[in-house]
C-alpha cells in the first residue's frame, strides 16, 4: 500500500494550519495585482485609440506581471527552505530525526516537496491575473506556458539553493543569508560578466573564434543559466515570430541550431537542482559507526603492551 512521506505530510499540515501561509499569499497577490492595476492606469492614459492600443496593453500586463512573478519567486522560495533543516537543529530535534526510520532521501524530500507545493500555490495563484492580458489580446498561449515553466524551474532551483544551505549551516538566519546572498550573486554577477566580457575581450578575439560553434553554444548556455535574461530573449524571439523551441543563429559559414533559451534555462536548473539535492543529502548522511575489527586492527598498543614487547 502507497504510503505518503510523513515529513511531508507533517510539513504540510504545519505550514497550512497557521495563518503565515494565507498572510503570505495575500501578500503576494496585492503586490502583483497594485503593480498591475498602476500599470494599466498608465498605460491607458498614455496609449491612443488606433488597433493595436488593445494588443500593447496586454502585452506590456503580461510581461510586467511575469517578471513581478518572477522577482516575487526569487525571494520567497529559498526563504521556504532556508529553514526546514537548520530549524531541526536550533529546535534540538535534528539528532531524533536523522536517527530515526526515514533515510537521509526521504527527509531531503519531504522538506523540499512542502516548500515546492506552497511555491506551486504562488505560480498558480498568478494565472488569474496573467488571463487579464487575454482580454486585451497580443499574448500568446505558448508566451503563458513559457512564463509558467519558467516559474516552476526558477522555484525548483532557489528551492534547492536554500535546502542546501540549510543542511550545512547551523540556525535559519545563516541559512536564509547565505541563500539569498548565493541568488542575488547569481542573478547579479551574470549580466556583470557578460558586460565585462564585451567590453574587454571582445575586441582581442579572432572572428573566427566569435562565429565558433562552441563559443555560440558556450555563450548562450551561461546566459541562459540567468531567469530574467532567457525569459526575455525568449519573449524577443515569439514577437519576431520565432519558433519557442529553437532559433537559428547565422553565422559566416554555417547556420546553428539553438535551443530556446527557456528550454536551456530549465535544463541548467534541473542539474542543479539535482546536484544541490543530492550534495544536501550527502550532508544529512550520519557518520557510521568504525566496525569492531578495523577498531582493534588500528588501535594503539598501550604502555603494557609495548613494555612487554621490549623484554621479549
Amino acid at each position: 500500500m502507497f504510503e505518503f512521506n510523513p515529513i511531508l505530510v507533517k510539513e504540510l499540515r504545519s505550514r497550512m494550519r497557521g495563518p503565515r501561509a494565507f498572510v503570505l499569499l495575500t501578500v503576494y497577490l496585492l503586490v502583483l495585482s497594485s503593480v498591475t492595476l498602476l500599470l494599466y492606469s498608465g498605460l491607458a492614459g498614455n496609449i491612443g485609440s488606433d488597433l493595436n492600443a488593445g494588443r500593447q496593453i496586454g502585452k506590456a500586463l503580461f510581461l510586467v506581471i511575469a517578471a513581478v512573478a518572477l522577482v516575487e519567486v526569487c525571494v520567497i522560495t529559498p526563504a521556504l527552505t532556508s529553514g526546514s533543516i537548520a530549524g531541526e537543529k536550533e529546535r534540538q530535534t535534528y539528532d531524533l530525526l536523522i536517527s530515526s526510520l526515514l533515510s537521509p532521501w526521504q527527509i531531503v524530500w519531504g522538506k523540499l516537496a512542502s516548500a515546492l507545493a506552497f511555491a506551486l500555490l504562488l505560480i498558480l495563484s498568478v494565472v488569474p491575473v496573467m488571463s487579464l492580458a487575454f482580454l486585451f489580446g497580443g499574448v500568446s498561449a505558448a508566451e503563458v506556458l513559457i512564463a509558467l515553466a519558467g516559474l516552476v524551474a526558477t522555484a525548483v532551483f532557489y528551492a534547492s539553493v536554500g535546502l542546501f544551505w540549510s543542511s550545512v549551516t547551523q540556525s535559519t538566519l545563516g541559512a536564509t543569508s547565505f541563500a539569498l546572498g548565493s541568488i542575488i550573486l547569481m542573478l547579479l554577477g551574470i549580466p556583470f560578466l557578460v558586460v565585462i566580457f564585451g567590453l574587454v575581450f571582445t575586441s582581442d578575439l579572432s572572428t573566427d573564434l566569435l562565429d565558433s560553434a562552441l563559443f555560440i553554444y558556450l555563450s548562450r548556455l551561461f546566459i541562459a543559466a540567468h531567469p530574467f535574461i532567457a525569459l526575455g530573449i525568449t519573449a524577443n524571439q515569439l514577437d519576431a515570430g520565432g519558433s519557442p523551441f529553437f532559433e537559428v543563429v547565422r553565422t559566416s559559414s554555417a547556420e546553428l541550431l539553438v535551443p530556446a533559451p527557456w528550454l536551456l534555462y530549465v535544463l541548467l536548473s534541473a542539474l542543479f537542482s539535482l546536484a544541490l539535492v543530492a550534495m544536501s543529502v550527502r550532508m544529512l548522511q550520519p557518520v557510521q559507526p568504525i566496525p569492531a575489527k578495523e577498531a582493534r586492527a588500528g588501535r594503539q598498543p598501550d604502555a603494557g603492551e609495548q613494555g612487554g614487547a621490549e623484554a621479549a
